[in-house]
């Protein structure tokens, strides 16, 4: 399993398990990785008997340094299997959490192929969700992309009664941590008819507190304090893959 790798590639083989919050990862450029390991990174964050091993072992953390790596080194190159991985291991929650963050930081390199998977009403929904933190991920990594990526989520939210409530909301979610104030009508609409979860983000008065359009309840919430947006999100995507392994 670890043989065919290389240092300093090889040492990510070692790391096992690093913090989950992105401000404190480790700098992988600082073990002396490059844009010319950027292949056998792909093939780290590929590997399939890796990938099996889990965290069951130092070595079943190699993917995981390795995706966050390619990212850091905005290699372009990976998005293509970075994608493919996500599609094919979509049930897998650290995945599904961790793909979309990297392809955000890889850049415009990832709108291409997540725009296409938002827009394809006959891929899975979880894969359209994460196409939608990809394009939210990569308007906050490079600015000068920003209003590309949310018309494109705009785009889709134009469809909301065609759609489930759940990817709506998230849809929402994601233009909401945008701040497309503009995109406002649009969600309220579909609050108006009912066609949003408003356990994932709140009700249409949170989500115009947040956008600054309003600055305090007009109405009694009944619900208990809601939770960090991100947190509720995560919530979330979490019960639609539980949902999704349900249907399979």
């Amino acid at each position: 399993m670890t043989s065919s790798y290389h240092p300093p590639v090889a040492r990510l083989l070692t790391l096992g398990r690093e913090p989950a919050t992105r401000r404190i990862w480790p700098d992988y450029r600082h073990l002396g990785l490059s844009a010319r390991h950027v292949p056998e990174l792909v093939r780290v964050a590929t590997d399939a008997a890796l990938l099996d091993a889990g965290g069951r072992s130092a070595a079943g953390w190699a993917p995981l340094h390795a995706w966050r790596a390619l990212g850091q080194l905005e290699a372009e190159a990976a998005v293509a299997p970075l994608l493919a991985l996500l599609e094919r291991e979509v049930d897998d929650g650290v995945v599904l959490d961790e793909i979309p963050v990297v392809l955000g930081m890889i850049g415009p390199a990832s709108l291409p192929a997540a725009t296409l998977w938002l827009f394809d009403e006959g891929r899975d929904e979880q894969l359209r969700v994460a196409a939608g933190r990809i394009l939210a991920e990569v308007a906050h990594e490079y600015p000068d992309r920003r209003d590309e990526a949310a018309a494109v989520l705009v785009q889709q939210l134009q469809d909301w009664p065609h759609q489930t409530p759940l990817l709506n909301a998230l849809l929402i979610a994601d233009l909401v941590e945008l701040q497309e104030v503009a995109a406002a009508p649009v969600m309220e609409a579909a609050y108006a008819a009912g066609a949003v979860d408003a356990a994932v983000f709140g009700d249409w008065e949170d989500v115009q507190i947040d956008l600054g359009l309003l600055e305090e309840r007009v109405t009694f919430d009944p619900r208990p304090v809601r939770g960090a947006p991100a947190k509720a999100r995560r919530k979330a995507e979490k019960a639609a893959r539980k949902r999704n392994r349900r249907r399979k």
